[in-house]
């Protein structure tokens, strides 16, 4: 297996985060349901920033970082062109 990892970080003329982009429980159950249960999200509150990782045993394992909610789902959608589609989870 290459330890290679895809380039996961958001570009740096994405736009900043808004008010529309606040973390939520609507927002963070919208986006779980999109990643998967394989991955877990948060929103980090400091880095004003979301994340997610993927649970063992995905063949990856570092951290996903979106600038937005709808930008995360594009990051973890690379990690898994990448690594392939999750298993083990049903």
């Amino acid at each position: 297996m290459s330890t290679t990892v895809p380039h996961t970080r958001s570009p740096a003329h994405a736009p900043e985060p808004t008010a529309a982009d606040a973390c939520g429980p609507d927002v963070l159950a919208d986006l779980q349901r999109q990643i998967g249960r394989q991955w877990l999200v948060w929103y980090g509150h400091h880095t004003r920033h979301w994340w997610a990782m993927p649970r063992p045993p995905y063949p990856w394992f570092g951290l996903v970082e979106g600038r937005t909610p709808a930008d995360l789902p594009a990051r973890v959608r690379e990690v898994q062109a990448y690594y392939g589609p999750s298993r083990g989870m049903r």
